[in-house]
């Protein structure tokens, strides 16, 4: 392989997506040389405009990581962390980003967003081509439109790790897989060589904003406390969910439950989520409107959605924070046993997902109530995803699955083809010789083996009926987080909460 040109492309393709100034060409090109084990160079002419098209650096890095490989300098299993030494170095450093968004942000909030996840994308941190292999599709037959995406990028995670690492105390650096300390840092599994982040002021506390290099959704982020500090969704948590809406009001922000099997995979660390992305919840109509005496200008109503939602809406941002801590604060010592509602038995158990955004002048939120107590029957949750849907998701059901948009586990990717065999008969099915990590699904693949009968099933249609019973066990799952179900019993429950908030039927 004839190198330098290759050196050349990401030196130029760094000049014209990455602002390398033309001043430190010579410097990066020496440093690249330096992790190449080259001792001199030879310049060549490059395919500017080829360069030029270029939205992320895949085909002008993975030569030189090629080269690495075949030469010794690195192992395969190395190539994640030497790419990202090689971006780094064409990279602009972390208080220049910060520089150049803030001054984007004085005449636009969304278009310093908008350069700062640009330049993730193209600085190789936010994972694009990988993101881009997840699998993902509509459920346009579920009530809510839910959105599945099968994430190959990342591992499964289970409840009782997230709970055990709350508990740790940890001595390691950096703290956790969100601190500060991560920009720029490459160890283990953590790769963030190209990491860059933004300061903001949130409730009068520091905070940071950076983008997921795995993203969920269009612009997917989180805002994250300067200090390794605990999750805790209080009063303060709200005012800054509020202040970040006016930082940023094209995009919305939650907070999961602060809870392990309700909240999100990483608790020992304060941060929320958002993004660019109308989730289905928030296309969710209205089901019943309500009416509050004593906040007569806030709008209320529970949305027509799966979980147990109250919605807010008004102009007037203090009262509605005011209001929206009532609500906290009330059901965060709320009890009824009637259904299975304890909100504290030695240990906290309910806590809310607070989602805020912003319509024009108009302020947003969404709080979902959340319980994580287990009994014998549940032993995972009396409010999670029930034992018979863990074959497709297990672990918690935090924020973004709360609001639909459903993130599965990348095993699902091969596990599919597998069941589809069965379905097209293409293997023929036995109990007995299912390999391990397919028993889970025993009962689904007889479920559409009973379904299909003794017809010919296509590829394509047994594909379609496996994303089908996908779907409705996503809708189950989201029906089982409900503290108030949606049945006589449980509306009657909701409505007699409610009440305790002066809030009536409209």
């Amino acid at each position: 392989m004839l190198i330098y040109p290759c050196v050349e492309s990401l030196l130029y393709y760094a000049q014209s997506n990455l602002l390398l100034d033309d001043l430190d060409v010579i410097w990066a090109r020496n440093l690249i040389l330096s992790e190449l084990h080259l001792n001199d160079y030879v310049q060549y002419e490059v395919d500017y405009e080829a360069i030029d098209a270029l939205d992320r650096p895949d085909t002008v890095l993975e030569p030189l990581v090629s080269y690495a490989v075949e030469n010794g300098i690195i192992t395969e299993d190395q190539r994640e962390l030497f790419g990202g030494k090689l971006m780094n170095i064409v990279c602009k450093r972390p208080a220049e980003i910060a520089d150049l968004f803030c001054d984007l942000h004085e005449k636009s909030p969304a278009k310093a967003f908008e350069f700062l996840h640009d330049y993730g994308i193209k600085s190789d941190y936010i994972k694009l081509t990988k993101i881009s292999q997840n699998i993902k599709w509509e459920a346009k037959s579920t009530k809510g439109k839910l959105e599945i995406t099968i994430n190959t990028c990342r591992p499964e995670k289970s409840n009782k790790a997230t709970a055990e690492a709350l508990k740790e105390k940890s001595s390691s650096y950096p703290a956790c897989t969100i601190c500060r300390e991560n920009e720029g840092y490459a160890a283990g599994s953590q790769i963030r060589q190209t990491l860059r982040t933004v300061p903001l002021t949130l409730g009068g506390e520091d905070w940071f904003w950076q983008y997921s290099p795995y993203a969920y959704f269009n612009q997917h982020g989180i805002c994250v406390n300067a200090e390794h500090t605990p999750m805790k969704v209080d009063d303060s948590t709200i005012v800054k969910l509020f202040d970040f809406v006016d930082f940023m009001p094209a995009y919305f922000i939650g907070c999961n439950a602060a809870l392990p099997r309700i909240g999100g995979s990483v608790l020992t660390h304060d941060h929320f989520q958002g993004g660019a992305k109308v989730m289905p919840m928030f296309k969710a109509p209205v089901k019943t409107k309500l009416k509050n005496k004593e906040y007569p200008y806030i709008d209320m109503c529970i949305p027509d959605w799966y979980n147990s939602v109250l919605r807010l809406s008004c102009s007037n941002r203090e009262k509605l924070i005011e209001f929206a801590q009532k609500v906290n604060n009330a059901w965060i010592a709320y009890n009824d046993e009637s259904v299975g509602i304890l909100a504290n038995t030695g240990e906290q158990h309910s806590a809310i997902t607070p989602i805020v955004r912003k319509n024009d002048d108009t302020y947003v939120i969404d709080i979902i109530f959340r319980n994580n107590r287990c009994d014998e029957q549940y032993p995972d949750g009396i409010f999670h995803a029930h034992p018979e849907y863990h074959n497709i998701k297990s672990e918690s059901i935090g924020l973004i699955e709360a609001m639909g948009l459903f993130v599965l586990p990348g095993r699902l990717a091969r596990q599919m083809d597998e069941v589809e065999k069965y379905i097209t008969k293409e293997v023929k099915y036995s109990a007995d010789k299912l390999a391990d990590d397919m028993r889970v699904h025993q009962p689904m693949i007889e479920k559409l083996l009973k379904t299909s009968g003794s017809a010919k099933i296509g590829p394509v249609e047994a594909r379609l009926d496996i994303k089908e019973e996908i779907n409705r066990v996503c809708e189950e799952i989201l029906r089982n987080t409900a503290v108030f179900k949606d049945d006589e019993q449980g509306n009657a429950a909701y409505y007699k909460f409610l009440g305790t908030l002066g809030i009536d039927v409209k």
